[in-house]
């Protein structure tokens, strides 16, 4: 019941939220069909989430503070609503509703059948969750390395979802499970919004581009299914795992793997609040009859708070958005010179624009910015020939859309001599592939050539399709990038542009999808209704082969939704529930009692001894400080390297762990706890399996006091040392 009553007061809530934001979401989208509100639950979760985010700063992180956020954002939407009522049509208020209701409540179900915060890297989501939720300052502690904290971290997509949890209590494993189901419906609704403006108020097609984004697989679930239930062949991490790794030596997630996978990274949270800021994009880009890019000090404001938000989110997304904005305020300003013939008056605009909105959009994150020290990063390098991604690789992972777009884009050509110009490129590009040992080449020029070409020709216009074009151009250009540099972190070898293509192709997704979701739309418009004869072939059966094409591609990446789910839940064979910690009852019961004991009876961020090694990354070692944020000696080891943590010091840690546990020395025992200020000793089956423990320095009541007893044992260390 108690369950049922956090799902209840949860979707009551974010509903809420986004009614209470229909006039700031109106200011920001005054020209689009729906006039924004398909992105105020977002925008909502945004401006309540920056607020407490900074009243914590004052007051700490509390309830207080996230209920003072919310009677904040009302009272700024009640001021907006007195003087601009804008409002919603019904239809598009009760279709809106209908998407994020049935968004939400599909994806709860599965994640019902799918409740475990275990395996992979759900330990250091949820740790990281616990930390910002346990946290009443910022940065939070780092739940792995007592008295470090996530200063080398973006932790605020965490935050958007613990500033609800907070309010309402939310139990962080039933919140975890919560969060992926609200970013889903989330993104399911802002692409709804997104289709549905982009074609003028077709609803079908929001419903199309909703679909394509987030529920469409890759050529490598088709692939994998007749692998596994025709050819028989075993796999190793279940049917769904290899179509994310489809280029060697990289990850290739796109949402529907990442949503079904269920870590809760932040590259997920982050994918509606990307939404977000692209649909704040289209309304400036469709805005031709007004003189400035912000037509008030608010919609300023509000754009550039929900930009911001996107590098203390996930860092990754800041230039890539960063980019989207300029070309968006410079098509802006290009309209503006072709009104008026004035070239300093639009280039004096476009950079005021681009200060303006650069300034506005870091200074309100300041304080992240202060305290933000990332260690992983070294610079750039580039990309070896022989690991680059193949043609094969790439058709597998985007056929579909590739086969729409060049479908649209050769329509704007309109000529037998553009198109033969066209043709000449393709050969220039394969030349240039085939010399500069870029593969991609043949495919990526071609496609830089017609989206380029259909943006600038629609500068004038400023239309959905020249939008659509600028999406296209930008994720050809991300994929270029993928093929020459890459971000020099830790990882090396083979591996090197792993992070790279991790974070990057998840943006080529959703450029691609929506681009390919539109093409479709203008295609069937164009041609849907006319003879055969009128489609661009000059045979009758052209249009009947697209057609039989285009439907074996869809078909084709319908597989890996449907096998994926019921593969993961049966593979998973989990009783309902959304409680993340219900495995760990038949894991070890002992350890379920205790964290439970934890949870409730130990507040604050008080540093918990448990075990952990040098290979404890992905395992079941930091069990305690992963279900709980009470920050640990050292945890995942491999991890804290990663983020940048002094390997002498991490391998220091781990030897002073095991001493804790087996020294028979009280004196040494407690200098070390003394030395990392640990408050609570916990001793598992884990510890005991991992350490030849001597428990009787423990039972010294001068300087130990048992907090806990079964079959694992909690020692509270006094503060008489």
């Amino acid at each position: 019941m108690l369950e049922y009553l956090h799902v209840i007061f949860w979707f009551a809530f974010i509903e809420i939220l986004g009614l209470i934001s229909i006039p700031l979401a109106g200011i920001a989208g005054n020209k689009l069909v729906d006039r924004g509100y398909s992105a105020a639950r977002s925008l909502g979760i945004v401006l309540i989430t920056y607020m407490a985010w900074l009243f914590s700063y004052i007051w700490g992180f509390s309830r207080s503070t996230v209920l003072l956020s919310v009677l904040m954002l009302c009272l700024i939407s009640g001021i907006v609503y007195r003087k601009q009522r804008i409002l919603p049509e019904k239809k598009v208020l009760l279709s809106n509703e209908l998407v994020f209701a049935a968004g939400f409540f599909f994806f709860l179900f599965i994640r019902m059948y799918l409740p475990e915060i275990y395996g992979h890297e759900k330990f250091m989501d949820f740790a990281f969750l616990n930390a910002v939720m346990g946290t009443s300052s910022f940065p939070p502690a780092d739940p792995w390395f007592a008295g470090g904290s996530l200063d080398f971290y973006y932790y605020l997509g965490y935050f958007s979802v613990g500033v609800p949890g907070k309010l309402f209590s939310v139990e962080p494993s039933m919140l975890f499970n919560l969060a992926i189901a609200l970013t889903f419906a989330l993104s399911v609704n802002l692409l709804f919004g997104f289709g549905y403006n982009l074609t003028h108020g077709k609803a079908r097609y929001g419903i199309l581009t909703a679909l394509s984004v987030i529920l469409l697989g890759n050529l490598q679930g088709l692939r994998e299914f007749i692998s596994v239930y025709f050819i028989n062949e075993t796999v190793s991490r279940g049917y769904y795992w290899s179509s994310s790794r489809v280029i060697p030596y990289t990850i290739n997630e796109f949402p529907y793997f990442s949503f079904i996978h269920g870590d809760l990274h932040s590259h997920v949270l982050a994918i509606p609040f990307q939404l977000l800021v692209l649909t704040l994009l289209l309304n400036i880009y469709l805005r031709k009859d007004s003189k400035r890019v912000f037509e008030s000090v608010p919609e300023l404001l509000i754009f550039s708070v929900s930009f911001g938000f996107l590098f203390p989110l996930n860092s990754w997304d800041f230039p890539v958005y960063l980019s989207l904005t300029f070309a968006v305020v410079f098509a802006f300003y290009y309209g503006h010179y072709i009104r008026n013939k004035s070239v300093p008056g639009s280039v004096t605009g476009f950079l005021g624009t681009i200060f303006l909105v650069s300034i506005l959009s870091l200074l309100p994150y300041l304080p992240f910015y202060l305290s933000f020290k990332p260690q992983a990063a070294g610079g750039f390098d580039f990309v070896p020939p022989e690991i680059r991604t193949t043609i094969k690789e790439f058709l597998i992972l985007f056929s579909l859309f590739l086969f729409l777009t060049f479908s649209f884009l050769m329509t704007r050509l309109e000529s037998r001599r553009k198109i033969q110009y066209f043709i000449l490129w393709i050969g220039i590009s394969a030349f240039l592939a085939r010399e500069w040992s870029i593969p991609l080449l043949v495919i990526l020029l071609p496609l830089l050539a017609l989206s380029l070409y259909s943006f600038l020709k629609d500068l004038p216009e400023r239309s959905s399709a020249g939008f659509v074009s600028l999406l296209i151009t930008a994720a050809v250009v991300a994929a270029l990038l993928c093929e020459v540099i890459f971000l020099d972190d830790p990882i090396s070898g083979n591996f090197a542009r792993m992070n790279t293509v991790f974070k990057f192709y998840m943006h080529l997704w959703v450029f691609l999808a929506i681009a390919a979701s539109y093409s479709y739309s203008q295609l069937y418009h164009r041609y849907g209704a006319r003879s055969v004869s009128h489609f661009p072939s000059n045979r009758g059966y052209g249009k009947k082969f697209w057609m039989v094409a285009l439907l074996l591609l869809v078909l084709s990446c319908s597989v890996f939704p449907v096998v994926a789910t019921f593969t993961r839940i049966e593979d998973m064979n989990a009783k309902p529930a959304l409680d993340g910690m219900e495995y760990m009852k038949g894991l070890d019961r002992g350890d379920y009692d205790a964290i439970r004991w934890i949870q409730k009876n130990i507040k604050g961020t008080p540093v918990i001894l448990e075990a952990s090694s040098d290979d404890s990354s992905y395992s079941y070692i930091s069990r305690v400080s992963a279900n709980t944020g009470l920050p640990t000696v050292v945890g995942w080891a491999r991890h804290e390297r990663f983020w940048g943590r002094d390997h002498e010091e991490i391998m220091t840690r781990l030897e002073d762990v095991n001493s804790i546990y087996s020294t028979g020395s009280k004196k040494k025992a407690l200098e070390l706890m003394n030395k990392y200020n640990v408050s609570y000793v916990y001793i598992g089956q884990l510890e005991r399996q991992m350490y030849y423990i001597k428990t009787d320095k423990f039972e010294d009541e001068t300087y130990f006091e048992p907090v806990y007893q079964g079959s694992v044992r909690i020692y509270k260390v006094k503060n008489e040392f």
